[in-house]
Formats: structure tokens, C-alpha cells, sequence
């Protein structure tokens, strides 16, 4: 009798053992899936703000101190992050670095700089 409740128990404890990973599991698919779809949202809005910035450079010689200074006349509008805010714009003399928080695995900044021409995070 006590070696059959030994045994039930046994796999009770490794039922819930099973049952945690796969939680963790899901939980960090799940914010590995959306911070996905965030990078891609930041990079769909970041490039209308590289083109936007691009122009602006061919028609004025430089890039401006903030994307403000793209609207109307280069974009309607400042891109957004896929939390609400603006993204954000650093100006480094002649590069620039593009930048929205909390989106790689819905912790970390997703990035664009103009040096690389490349997104990380």
C-alpha cells in the first residue's frame, strides 16, 4: 500500500512538473511571437521615417534635430512605437539612430542606426 502511494505520488510530481515547463514554455513563445510582430511594426513605420529623413537631407543638406521637423512637408506624421510614443531620433553629427523601447520580447529597445543601416535588439 505505501509503495503504491509512493508511486502515485511520484507521478502526480511529475505531472506538475510537466505541466510548469509547458506553461513557461507557452509564456515565453508567446513573448517571443508578439515581440516578433512588434519588430516588424517598428521597422514598417521606422522606414517611412528613414525616407522621410532622407529627403529631408537631399533637399536641405542635413538631417534635422527632430522628426518633428519632417511634418508636414516630408511625412503626415511622427511613426509611433507599437506602445503609442513617437519613435525616438538621436542625431550624432552626420548619423542618426532610430529607436522604440520595450519591444524585443517586450523588454528591450529595437533599434535603427544609420551607420550600419541595420535594426537590432
Amino acid at each position: 500500500m505505501q509503495a503504491d502511494k509512493k508511486a502515485g505520488m511520484g507521478q502526480i510530481i511529475a505531472l506538475i512538473v510537466v505541466a510548469v515547463v509547458l506553461a513557461i514554455g507557452y509564456f515565453a513563445l508567446d513573448r517571443y511571437s508578439a515581440g516578433q510582430k512588434d519588430m516588424l511594426t517598428v521597422e514598417t513605420r521606422g522606414l517611412n521615417m528613414i525616407q522621410a529623413l532622407t529627403r529631408h537631407k537631399l533637399d536641405t543638406g542635413n538631417y534635422p534635430d527632430s522628426l518633428d521637423k519632417l511634418v508636414p512637408q516630408f511625412t503626415a506624421a511622427v511613426s509611433k512605437c507599437p506602445n503609442g510614443s513617437n519613435i525616438s531620433y538621436q542625431l550624432a553629427g552626420a548619423e542618426y539612430m532610430l529607436s522604440c523601447e520595450g519591444v524585443v520580447f517586450k523588454s528591450k529597445p529595437y533599434s535603427y542606426d544609420s551607420r550600419t543601416k541595420a535594426w537590432t535588439g
